[in-house]
């Protein structure tokens, strides 16, 4: 049978209270109970030498017997304890008489010459009193002796306690034995367990409801936990718990929280990846399909005799030779796109001054830009600090944007590189007038063969691949890159460069 975890860890808690509390218990009724014992046994050891001095007294002749059996009598109520007092040759010589129902209406000497001598006293009484004066060797040794018997007369377990004394001539006079029922000790003890008892079903009670609260605050984040689990399992990401115990718990709940979020993340990038992946393969089969298809096309044309005249002949190896460059352009730009995106790609990098760079490429471009009457502009600010870059790929970056400027900006436009320092970076703008990028296609620019003509237009030579580049490069060298555009009006790139940090 199986139990929920909020009743194991209630019941094993509650067990181990239990346990601590019954151990708890019968400690601390063991040591009052020796306490207990060790403060009486000394308190009857002085007593009983106390009681030696009046038994000398009565060796010296200042008490009569009687008048030491009077004594011994009253001491017997005052203390609790009975008093037998033995001589030096083992006889009984006084006891307390007044709780022995079966002495009453004897006086004086009596009593001790019964004990002594009389064969009416109950045999197994005169057996036991005989067994105790045999145990009293040591005592007439010179030593005390402490115990606990059956007492002989009474007939219940007694704690005995029997001291020597010396008469005043220093002999050994006997031994004062003080005798004190245990059944008074255990009703003491008795009272103490029960008051422990209580305390302990008390402590019990109110365990349990601390337990049993402490059990839920455990119990409740975990099915939370179970809950949320139990939804990432089923594919929702989107489930959230909010536990606010303060302890490890509730890092836990937090580190789900943070699971559950990013692995919601991780599925979502998995589904675009995937869809990338889909788009790319057939973004290259479309690329690659329609320059091998003209370029078979034409080939067959000139096998089965179609194309005679060379006029014909050298138009087509003219469209042959286009689709073979387009081929080539984009099986370039696939492999270098590849390339900067492995991590293992060696990335050489120095002191690059930016101006220099742009100034180089706005110069192999000027030609171009001529041809289609546009007017190209470079305005740099000075003081321009070096940045850390690859000479070749910052090249590539800018051939790159003033490419695409140039292609979609119509004749008597004008194209805008600036450079300028701003805080700690170098900023680069590339500013065109030309037809702009609509805002529902910006956040898509920078992906593979992605292309704002969704016809993928073949007037203008390209591939789609450019900016997917760019944005390679741009992440190589740790620069952030913003686009500002407005349709019909002009687009803006903005690049922020890291300045070189100086060693």
């Amino acid at each position: 049978m199986k139990y929920p975890l909020r009743r194991k860890i209630l019941y094993s808690i509650m067990a181990v209270i239990f346990v601590v509390l019954a151990g708890v218990s019968v400690g601390i009724s063991v040591l009052i109970r020796d306490y207990y014992l060790v403060n009486k046994q000394q308190e009857l050891q002085r007593n009983g030498y106390e009681l030696a001095k009046v038994v000398n007294a009565y060796y010296d002749g200042e008490i009569n017997q009687s008048q030491l059996n009077g004594f011994i009598n009253s001491v017997d109520d005052f203390l609790d304890a009975r008093v037998w007092v033995i001589d030096s040759s083992r006889n009984l010589l006084v006891m307390s008489d007044s709780r022995f129902e079966w002495n009453k209406g004897r006086r004086d000497t009596a009593v001790q010459d019964a004990v002594n001598t009389d064969p009416n006293m109950p045999n197994q009484r005169t057996q036991g009193f005989r067994r105790l004066i045999s145990e009293l060797d040591a005592v007439y040794a010179g030593n005390v002796l402490t115990k606990t018997l059956q007492h002989p007369f009474y007939g219940e377990d007694f704690l005995l306690v029997a001291v020597p004394f010396l008469k005043t001539d220093g002999t050994m006079g006997g031994a004062v034995v003080l005798n004190t029922p245990v059944r008074g000790i255990n009703g003491v003890l008795w009272r103490i367990y029960f008051y422990i008892a209580i305390a302990g079903g008390l402590g019990l009670l109110l365990a349990y409801f601390i337990a049993r609260r402490l059990t839920l605050g455990i119990v409740r984040p975990l099915q939370a936990m179970q809950e949320t689990a139990g939804a990432m399992s089923r594919g929702d990401y989107n489930t959230r718990m909010v536990i606010h115990s303060g302890d490890e718990l509730e890092e836990l709940g937090r580190s789900l929280n943070t699971l559950a979020h990013d692995l919601g993340e991780f599925v979502k990038q998995t589904a675009q990846t995937e869809k990338l992946r889909r788009d790319f393969i057939a973004n290259v089969s479309h690329e690659l399909r329609t320059p091998v298809t003209v370029i078979r096309g034409y080939t067959e044309a000139f096998l089965d005799g179609t194309i005679r005249s060379n006029e014909m002949s050298d138009k087509y190896h003219t469209l042959m030779r286009d689709e073979t460059v387009r081929l080539e352009r984009l099986i370039h730009d696939l492999l270098d796109l590849s390339r900067l995106q492995a991590e293992n790609t060696i990335f050489e990098t120095e002191a690059i001054p930016l101006p220099a760079i742009a100034d180089s490429v706005v110069m192999m471009l000027r030609q171009h830009a001529k041809r289609k009457n546009i007017e190209m502009t470079l305005n740099v600010a000075s003081a321009i600090p070096d940045i850390e870059g690859n000479g070749d790929r910052l090249t590539q970056l800018l051939l790159i944007l003033l490419d695409n400027a140039l292609k979609y900006t119509a004749e008597g436009g004008k194209v805008t590189l600036t450079i300028f320092p701003s805080g700690d970076g170098v900023h680069l703008q590339v500013a065109d007038t030309g037809a702009g990028i609509p805002e529902e296609d910006l956040p898509f620019i920078w992906e593979r063969f992605y292309k704002v003509d969704k016809s993928h237009s073949r007037t203008e030579v390209g591939t789609g691949l450019g900016l997917a580049i760019a944005k390679e490069i741009m992440d190589r060298h740790g620069a952030k890159v913003s686009v500002a555009s407005e349709k019909g009006k002009g687009t803006t790139f903005d690049i922020s460069f890291p300045v070189l940090a100086l060693s």
